[in-house]
């Protein structure tokens, strides 16, 4: 990294080394946040549902599996719930849905959304329009980096993703299913974002 850039101002990378707490701090540069992870530019993203134990754990699973290594380094994901009962396994079905795409989300346990976790995110991704609202409340304004994980399948109508909970392990294959349709449009629109960071 040879430069780093705050409000479009160069400051010197050893200056920035004795200001900067590259583990906790993000440099914001036109309007898009950076995050600094142990000295790396990361691009951070992060899935949203209700319960945090079917769909958006396989979203990141999923994620996570089909990154290219190119990138995979450069890039974090993580997922919540807006009613997320924190320490709960993902669902047996949304385990089994996963492996069947070579994702293994066994380990996963869930964890209840907050504004933290909104604002430190570079790409909030929602399920359905309702988490979008919830991910608003907690910011008291629009967040201008959530958007439906749906949106990246363009052949799709409804760009929410239905949740399976409770239903059949075919629900939970089809959700699967319709999650894996939206990866290579968001792992372009990640890679785009990841080579913007490379100063």
């Amino acid at each position: 990294m040879d430069k780093i850039f705050s409000n479009s101002n160069y400051v010197d990378p050893d200056q920035a080394n004795r200001i900067v707490d590259f583990d906790a701090c993000r440099l914001y540069n036109c309007n898009i946040i950076i995050t600094f992870d142990g000295g790396m530019l990361t691009f951070s993203v992060l899935m949203v549902c209700t319960g945090n134990i079917c769909r958006s754990p396989m979203a990141e699973g999923l994620l996570l599996h089909l990154l290219p290594e190119s990138i995979k380094p450069r890039v974090s994901v993580r997922s919540a719930g807006t009613y997320g009962l924190h320490g709960n396994r993902a669902e047996p079905f949304a385990i089994q849905a996963a492996a069947d795409y070579g994702a293994d989300i066994s380990g996963h346990r869930a964890s209840i959304l907050d504004a933290t976790m909104v604002r430190s995110a570079d790409l909030v991704l929602a399920m359905e329009n309702y988490h979008i609202d919830k991910i608003n409340d907690l910011l008291f304004f629009r967040c201008k980096t959530a958007r439906l994980l749906g949106s990246f399948d363009h052949e799709r109508e409804n760009p929410e993703i239905e949740d399976p909970y409770g239903a059949p392990l075919g629900a939970y294959e089809a959700c699967a299913s319709e999650i894996v349709a939206c990866m290579p449009a968001l792992i372009d629109h990640i890679r785009h974002q990841v080579d913007m960071r490379a100063f």
